[in-house]
């Protein structure tokens, strides 16, 4: 049997191991970007001695092999399909008699999403998200972004785990190469101009969640463009809507991917039988290992079919009772239920945006181009009997879309600017939208020749995003940076007579009493968090964050303490924030293994 001991200085990539391994289902693994087999540049990482790899089992591990790896101090992070974890271990450890098949990294190249490739172009600037590992703590994967040359655009809408960047090709392949990062992928117009999105949890496994990075996890029974007859059971709906009006939603949701893919959903009394979706709203901790949080968090979570997953939890859909459910508006039951119902088919999240199965929900009257091209991946087509009395209309194949921006002046004193250019190919309407780091945006006048009368400017580097979008969701974008400089002062500004107290840079204190230590193994499903903070003017607030994607406010200041902060199996990290009323601010972790 291979054995395999993780060393610094060594650079052993999946793509480079025995041809007889599984394939992993990654999206941007073993693509010829040109790139040297060799590493590009030194491993660069937060924590000293602590790095991120892949590894992989002949089967789907064991729990035998699942503890030996928690008992040599690994984390397990996600999982990967073929029967492949994705974990943080201190350097040094021998990974031998874990039963492994390969052991690895990803390149840097190899964490970009291929939908980007279009638009990593030299000279331009491109906003995107980066997917950093669960246990990277939120201030290190600032520092990484920055280190990177990348500028951070502010969304209280993002996922615990994402940042929003912006940046050239140069500065993107950079932030790559940090251990701490785990994939870069497109980010959406929504997100870029501030529009509120709602974040979608990953999909669960019984190993744990499936990352961005992930293609496709398998169809029912292991289904490869087969078909596959499902059942769905309610066992509990949510009190804010009418009962029927719920079940008709979610039926209408299935019977859109039926409309593409060779699938058939019927109603039946067991939710526990097999091939069965079970559809429960429950709140806070309802048995699964992955609990809700009041309105606010995680709206649903589902599990992957049979047999990534054991029956009868396999395909269960599962949504958070607590959240406003509503019918073609806000939480919008169709909406969600159609993007789960995705992962209970085998679907992981995509990197498109206006995909349906983006890793951020928004209103859907029905799927996308990418959402039907990933469900046929997996199933065959949906059987039709054309009626021969109707005759079958020739649709004229759609050019692709593009975009092009004139090129701007740049550096500029003016307070704001006009853009122009055009657009060509796609489908349909092409709508042509702009949104601009300092949290200005708009769209534009025209469509195959367009302009943008005004784009607000501050001083410094302006990055403008100009984003193209046709009737099948279909999304180019362009990036360009124009720098405003300090117009002339003809007044010099006076000195002040007398000196001002100079403004408050002192952050609080903070320690975190209870748990006693920094790294906590429990079997709870659920932690609170208590401590102290002390400032030289006054704590004015102590906030908490989950890496599940959780947050909130703890209760106190100078002795505070949270909430039951719910914990999924795996690792999570919880962060502790003091803030003053000068916005300075200190924080502490904690690491938390639920097994």
């Amino acid at each position: 049997m291979r054995k395999f001991a993780y060393l610094l200085a060594g650079w052993l990539m999946l793509g480079e191991l025995a041809v007889a391994q599984p394939a992993l289902r990654l999206k941007g693994l073993n693509r010829d970007l040109g790139r040297p087999a060799a590493p590009e540049a030194p491993l660069r990482r937060r924590t000293l001695g602590r790095s991120h790899l892949l590894v992989q089992f002949a089967n789907n591990p064991s729990d035998d092999e699942m503890n030996h790896l928690q008992n040599l101090g690994a984390t397990v992070l996600s999982y990967i399909p073929d029967f492949a974890l994705s974990i943080s271990v201190n350097d040094g450890i021998s990974l031998d008699g874990v039963g492994l098949l390969a052991v690895g990294r990803l390149r840097p190249a190899e964490k970009i999403s291929p939908d980007l490739a279009g638009t990593l172009v030299a000279g331009a600037t491109v906003t995107l998200l980066a997917e950093f590992y669960q246990d990277v703590d939120p201030d290190d994967a600032r520092a990484v972004a920055k280190d990177a040359g990348l500028l951070i655009q502010e969304n209280p809408d993002l996922l615990s785990n994402h940042l929003l960047v912006s940046g050239t090709a140069k500065e993107v392949l950079a932030l790559a190469g940090w251990d701490d990062v785990a994939y870069i992928f497109p980010a959406a117009p929504e997100l870029i101009a501030g529009t509120p999105m709602l974040a979608s949890a990953a999909a669960f496994t019984k190993r744990g969640a499936v990352a961005q990075s992930v293609a496709l996890v398998g169809g029912w029974n292991g289904a490869v463009r087969g078909g596959a007859d499902l059942k769905y059971a309610w066992v509990q709906l949510t009190d804010k809507l009418p009962a029927d009006s719920v079940q008709s939603e979610i039926v209408r949701a299935f019977a859109e991917w039926a409309k593409y893919a060779k699938l058939t959903f019927t109603a039946a009394s067991d939710a526990t039988g097999d091939q069965t979706i079970a559809v429960l709203f429950a709140s806070g901790d309802h048995g699964d290992g992955y609990p809700f949080v009041p309105q606010g968090g995680i709206l649903a979570h589902t599990f992957y079919p049979f047999p990534v997953n054991p029956e009868p939890i396999a395909g269960n859909m599962h949504f958070n009772t607590d959240e406003s459910w509503k019918i073609g508006a806000g939480v919008d039951v169709f909406s969600i239920a159609l993007h789960e119902a995705g992962h209970a088919l085998g679907l992981g999240h995509s990197d498109q945006p206006g995909a349906v199965m983006y890793p951020y929900y928004h209103q859907a009257t029905g799927l996308t181009q990418d959402d039907v091209n990933a469900i046929l991946q997996l199933y065959a087509t949906q059987d039709t009997e054309p009626d021969p009395s109707t005759p079958t209309p020739v649709t004229p194949a759609a050019t692709a879309l593009t975009l092009t921006v004139q090129a701007t002046a740049s550096p500029i004193t003016s307070s704001s600017v006009a853009i122009s250019g055009s657009t060509s190919g796609g489908s349909g309407t092409v709508l042509v939208a702009w949104t601009a780091n300092n949290g200005s945006s708009g769209t534009a006048q025209g469509s195959a020749s367009w302009t943008i009368p005004t784009v607000p400017l501050n001083i410094g580097d302006n990055v403008i995003t100009v984003s193209a979008r046709d009737s099948q969701q279909s999304l180019v974008t362009r990036s360009l940076t124009i720098t405003r400089n300090q117009p002339p002062n003809p007044t010099p500004t006076p000195t002040p007579a007398t000196p001002t107290p100079g403004p408050d840079t002192t952050p609080p204190s903070m320690t975190i009493l209870s748990p006693a230590n920094t790294n906590v193994s429990t079997s709870d499903t659920s932690l609170v968090v208590q401590g102290t903070a002390q400032d030289n003017v006054g704590v004015a607030s102590v906030t908490w964050s989950s890496s599940n994607g959780v947050s909130g406010t703890a209760s106190g200041t100078n002795n505070w303490i949270t909430p039951a902060i719910p914990l999924y199996v795996g690792a999570t990290t919880i962060t502790i924030r003091a803030s003053d009323a000068a916005g300075n601010t200190s924080w502490r972790s904690i690491s938390v293994t639920r097994n």
